[in-house]
C-alpha cells in the first residue's frame, strides 16, 4: 500500500483540527455576543484600518444592539472588547480582579517594548514603576521647550529663504517631527533635531513597527516561533541597543529631564530603565502626533471653529507674547481645550490598551465571565456610541463646554487617557504640549485642506496593528497672518 496518500489525509486533518482550534470560540465564552470571525480575517487580511473596522464589525453591537460588550477574534485568539464606560471603570478601578495580562503570544511588539515597565508591570512593581515616572513627568511642564519647538516648526512650514507667505506641508509628517523631538528633549533628554532633519532613528523606528505589522503574522502569531523572522528580529534588537545607548549616554551627562531623575532612582534596574525608555518613546511619539495632527485637521475643515479657537488665544495671549505654563491652562482657555477634547475623542490616538485578564470567575455588569478571560478597554468605541454622544461622528467642541444634566455623563465617557488608577501618567504633559503648539499655530497662521486631499470626505487613518489612529499624507496648506 502506497503510504503517500494515507499520510496526505492525516496531515490534512490535522491542519483542518488545528485551524478548527484556532478559530472555534470556546464552549465557556459562547454565550457571549460576538463579531463573526470570517468578517474579522478578510479585515485583518485586507490590511483595514482600526477605526474603520471599529465601526464596521464592533460598533453596531453597541450602537445597534445595547451591548456593554462583545467578543473579538485578534491577535490568535478570542478577547473581550468592553465598549461601555461603565464596565471600563468597573474593570479598571479593580487591579486585583483585573490585572495587566501577560501576553500570551509571540508577537514581535511585546519583545521590543519589553515586560519590565508601567504598562506591563503588575502589583508592587507596576506600584514602583507608576511612582518614578509619575514622579519625573510632575518635575514640571516644559512649556518653554515647546515654545521652541514650534518656532522650529514654523521654519519648516515656512522656509525663511522664501518669499511666499502660504506653503502646503504634511502636517502628520511635521507632527511626528515635533512630538519627537519634544519627548527627546524633555524625556529622553536626547536633541534628535528631528524638525530640521531627517532622523534615521525614525526611520529604523518606522521600518521595523511595518515589518511587525505583518498581518498574517498578526493573525497567527504562533507563526512567530515556528518560523521566526530572524533578520527582523536582528534589526529590532539593533533598535533596543541604541536605546540602551542613549541610556548610558544621559548616565554619562545628566541633564533636566526624565530620564536623568529616572537615574537616580536605586530600585530601578537596568532592564527596567531600558524599558520604560521604549514605553516613553512610543506613547510620547506616534500618540502624540496622532493626536496633534488630529486637532489640525478638525480646524482646517472648521473655519469657523478655527476662527473661535484664534480669538480666545489672542484675547488671552496676546499676538507676541510666549505663554508660561499658568497662561496655557485649561481654565484660561476653555475653548481651545474644547478642541482638543473632542479632536482626542472623535480620533482617539489610542483605540485600545494592553489588555486585562480575570483573575476569577467574574460579572461585569450582566455579564458572566470566566477567569483567565482577555478584556480590551476599547477606548474607540466608547467615544463613539450613539446612546452617550448623540452625534458621535460629529466634530462638536461646545459639547464639553454646554452646562447639561449630561455633562457629568460625557465628562465620564471621555477617556482618551484610558481610567482608573493606571491610566496614562502624562495626561497633563500630553494636553500642554497640544495647548503649546495649537496656540503658537494659531498666532502665527490659518490653514485650510487642499481641494485635491485624500480626507476631503472624512479623516483616513494609516494601517497601523497596535491600536494606534494616526492620520496619514494629511497635507495643509498654511498661510501665514498679516
Amino acid at each position: 500500500m502506497d503510504p503517500a496518500p494515507l499520510w496526505w489525509t492525516f496531515s490534512s486533518l490535522a491542519v483542518t483540527l488545528v485551524i478548527f482550534q484556532l478559530f472555534t470560540v470556546p464552549s465557556h465564552l459562547r454565550h457571549l455576543p460576538r463579531v463573526p470571525i470570517f468578517p474579522l480575517l478578510v479585515s485583518y487580511l485586507s490590511g483595514e484600518v482600526e477605526d474603520v473596522r471599529i465601526k464596521r464589525l464592533i460598533l453596531p453591537y453597541a450602537n445597534e444592539r445595547g451591548e456593554g460588550l462583545v467578543l473579538v477574534w485578534a491577535l490568535g485568539r478570542w478577547m473581550i472588547h468592553i465598549l461601555d464606560h461603565k464596565l471600563a471603570v468597573e474593570m479598571t478601578e479593580n487591579l486585583l480582579l483585573y490585572p495587566k495580562e501577560l501576553p500570551p503570544d509571540g508577537l514581535l511588539l511585546w519583545r521590543f517594548i519589553g515586560g519590565s515597565n508601567i504598562l506591563m508591570a503588575n502589583g508592587d512593581r507596576w506600584k514602583k514603576h507608576s511612582r518614578v515616572i509619575r514622579d519625573a513627568l510632575n518635575l514640571s511642564i516644559p512649556v518653554d521647550q515647546f515654545i521652541y519647538l514650534s518656532r522650529n516648526l514654523f521654519d519648516a512650514i515656512n522656509p525663511p529663504s522664501e518669499e511666499n507667505d502660504t506653503h502646503t506641508v504634511d502636517f502628520a509628517e511635521l507632527a511626528q517631527r515635533f512630538a519627537l523631538d519634544a519627548v527627546g528633549s524633555s524625556v529622553l533628554g536626547h536633541d534628535f533635531d528631528a524638525i530640521r532633519t531627517e532622523s534615521l532613528f525614525v526611520k529604523e523606528y518606522n521600518g521595523i513597527m511595518q515589518d511587525i505589522a505583518n498581518p498574517l503574522y498578526l493573525i497567527m502569531p504562533f507563526l512567530e516561533k515556528v518560523f521566526p523572522r530572524k533578520e527582523v528580529i536582528k534589526r529590532m534588537d539593533n533598535l533596543v541597543d541604541k536605546f540602551q545607548m542613549l541610556l548610558q549616554a544621559k548616565r554619562n551627562d545628566p541633564g533636566d529631564d526624565m530620564m536623568t531623575f529616572m537615574l537616580k532612582e536605586p530600585t530601578m534596574s537596568e532592564e527596567e530603565l531600558r524599558d520604560n525608555m521604549v514605553v516613553l518613546f512610543i506613547a510620547g511619539h506616534d500618540t502624540s502626533a496622532g493626536g496633534l495632527s488630529t486637532l489640525i485637521y478638525f480646524l482646517a475643515i472648521h473655519p469657523e471653529i478655527q476662527a473661535a479657537a484664534r480669538e480666545e488665544t489672542l484675547r488671552v495671549l496676546g499676538p507676541t507674547s510666549d505663554p508660561g505654563v499658568d497662561t496655557l491652562s485649561a481654565a484660561l482657555l476653555p475653548y481651545l481645550n474644547a478642541c482638543i477634547r473632542e479632536a482626542l475623542r472623535i480620533n482617539t490616538p489610542v483605540s485600545y490598551i494592553v489588555p486585562r485578564v480575570t483573575a476569577e470567575n467574574v460579572t461585569l455588569g450582566r455579564y458572566y465571565i470566566p477567569s483567565n478571560t482577555s478584556l480590551i478597554y476599547n477606548i474607540y468605541a466608547v467615544h463613539h456610541r450613539n446612546d452617550v454622544w448623540g452625534d458621535p461622528n460629529t466634530f462638536r467642541p461646545n459639547r464639553f463646554l454646554e452646562k447639561t444634566e449630561r455633562s457629568q455623563i460625557l465628562k465620564d465617557a471621555w477617556v482618551p487617557f484610558a481610567s482608573g488608577p493606571r491610566q496614562c501618567p502624562a495626561r497633563n504633559f500630553a494636553l500642554y504640549e497640544q495647548r503649546a503648539l495649537a496656540v503658537m499655530l494659531l498666532r502665527e497662521y490659518e490653514w485650510t485642506l487642499p481641494a485635491d486631499s485624500i480626507h476631503q470626505d472624512g479623516l483616513k487613518n494609516a494601517f497601523s496593528p497596535f491600536a494606534l489612529t494616526l492620520p496619514h499624507n494629511l497635507h495643509i496648506t498654511f498661510t501665514k497672518r498679516k
